[in-house]
């Protein structure tokens, strides 16, 4: 269990009571104009030849199309959902709902449902090479787009097309960074903003550091140069990788789950897309599965998309760049809600930033540069969600956008990241000892005494003891620098579960779910997960 610095000290009986209410005024709004033909999100049989997101993809409502222009000239075909129910379209509150990377303007079914019973009027777009954005701009041409040439013809669409100059923009994580890039170019068109698992919050190295040497991943130097973007992409294997994604690791990635291939076992994976079942989980894996024997084009589209999109989104957050959004952030004025799942497993990106603890290390600095102008954002975690709030937890998610597109309020429970406090845990004495001793052996590159410390059940993840000492004996002549920061230490018998991360020179890697040191003889061990 992840640990945190800030406490309630209610009595017993008063949090029964206060989270009954709680519980009572999260539910959806009551409906004022009732929706009765959204259509169910879903993916129709077909074959490779049609399009696929054209012929075989039902969305919830009727989808209009516009050809708009970013600011270079470059025209795109974007598809999108304009709906209301209301008796007052000239006074609607206009909520405008951001797709993430790999996702799609229908999977948000349930809160277009809500918000449109509840008076308001929403728009939801499919990004150049997403969802029905896709078929209508294969042309190679576009694909060397960036965040900004999108925002710049979603723009044009809401403008121009659909006279919206005010209106609440909630984007969800890729789409939250999209949206707070949409508000510092036209803060006077954004009301509210709120961002759900967003990206955008932390900042990336410009180069990494790699065994052979420096590579420029994020390096905008060739955001308008396709070809040099994947001669320094593609030997990451990204491309290759989302490629041969087959249907079972698709359903098991999104579902926490993975299968053992051998045993055809299945255990809960520690990262994944979706906690809990809904229509819109389902559709998010039936687009996903029906692309790989769908149209060609349309897929390798948007595999270089949901690929391309890591630098896209990296170009506008780079260490280096004096003006990237997250040094910006203190420039929005207007109210902001920011949220996340209690169990995104997906946000920090610790790998590459090193950043360990959401809260800590991305709401709160977050919170306080956006608290230099306008008022204090509000800020909310929800219980049995990961990654996609709007997805596990829909009712309590849906009222909180409801609300905040009203009033700029959020349900409560929320947070006041003023009361945050850096993780930390207090190690036994023994416990510290054998951090250091294991820092002295691994920068020793004796392999020997490195696996002194690792007891032989030693399991983590399916590698053993045998096979830790491979990777290590491989890894370890390399190292310039180890160190394991443990930031949760939950005592169970003679076994310590902790939470934390090993920072070397080749980045910051969390510990697995579930690692443990085990205490034998007076002597503490590596123990893996288990697993």
């Amino acid at each position: 269990m992840r640990h945190h610095a800030f406490h309630r000290n209610w009595q017993l009986g008063l949090a029964l009571l206060t989270a009954a209410v709680l519980a009572a005024c999260q539910t959806a709004p009551v409906a004022q104009n009732p929706v009765t033909d959204m259509r169910t999100p879903m993916v129709q049989p077909g074959g490779s030849t049609e399009s696929f997101w054209r012929e075989r993809v039902v969305y919830p409502f009727d989808v209009q199309y516009a050809t708009v222009e970013d600011d270079r000239g470059m025209a795109y075909e974007i598809a999108y959902m304009d709906e209301y129910r209301g008796d007052d379209p000239e006074n609607a509150r206009v909520l405008v709902l951001v797709h993430g990377k790999g996702s799609n303007a229908g999977s948000f079914s349930l809160l277009m449902r809500d918000a449109l019973e509840a008076g308001l009027r929403v728009i939801s777009f499919d990004i150049p090479h997403y969802g029905k954005s896709i078929p209508g701009n294969l042309d190679p041409a576009t694909y060397d787009r960036t965040l900004q040439d999108t925002r710049e013809a979603v723009q044009r669409l809401l403008v121009d097309e659909l006279g919206v100059t005010s209106a609440t923009h909630m984007g969800h994580s890729m789409g939250g960074q999209w949206s707070l890039g949409y508000a510092l170019t036209w803060p006077e068109q954004v009301d509210k903003l709120i961002l759900v698992a967003p990206s955008g919050l932390e900042e990336y190295p410009r180069a990494l550091q790699l065994p052979g040497g420096e590579l420029p991943w994020m390096d905008p130097a060739y955001k308008r140069d396709f070809d040099t973007w994947k001669q320094v992409w593609e030997p990451l294997g990204r491309l290759d990788q989302e490629r041969a994604m087959t249907e079972q690791a698709v359903r098991d990635f999104y579902y926490f789950q993975q299968t053992d291939p051998e045993t055809g076992e299945v255990s809960r994976a520690d990262v994944g897309f979706f906690l809990n079942d809904s229509i819109d989980a389902q559709f998010l894996t039936e687009t996903r599965v029906g692309m790989i024997d769908g149209h060609p084009e349309e897929y390798e589209a948007w595999v270089i998309a949901f690929v391309r999109d890591i630098y896209t989104m990296g170009i506008e957050l780079n260490r280096e760049d004096p003006d990237s959004l997250v040094k910006r952030l203190g420039e929005l004025e207007m109210p902001v809600a920011i949220l996340f799942g209690e169990e995104d497993p997906l946000i920090p990106t610790t790998a590459v930033t090193g950043n360990q603890d959401v809260r800590w290390d991305l709401v709160r600095p977050a919170w306080e540069k956006l608290s230099e102008r306008g008022a204090s954002p509000a800020v909310k975690f929800y219980d049995g969600a990961a990654h996609f709030p709007h997805v596990d937890v829909p009712d309590a998610f849906n009222a909180d956008i409801i609300r905040f597109t009203e009033s700029g309020r959020l349900n409560r429970p929320t947070e006041d990241p003023a009361r945050y406090q850096e993780p930390a845990a207090e190690l036994p004495e023994s416990l510290q000892a054998f951090l250091e001793s294991d820092q002295e052996a691994m920068m020793s590159r004796d392999i020997d005494a490195v696996m002194e410390h690792y007891h032989p059940d030693y399991r983590d993840d399916g590698r053993d003891f045998r096979a830790q000492r491979e990777f290590l004996r491989q890894i370890i002549p390399m190292l310039q620098s180890y160190e394991v920061d443990i930031t949760g230490l939950e005592m169970d018998g003679d076994k310590a579960i902790v939470e934390g991360a090993v920072i070397t020179n080749f980045g910051t890697q969390r510990l697995p779910r579930g690692a443990m040191l085990i205490q034998k003889d007076g002597h503490w061990y590596w123990y893996g997960n288990q697993r």
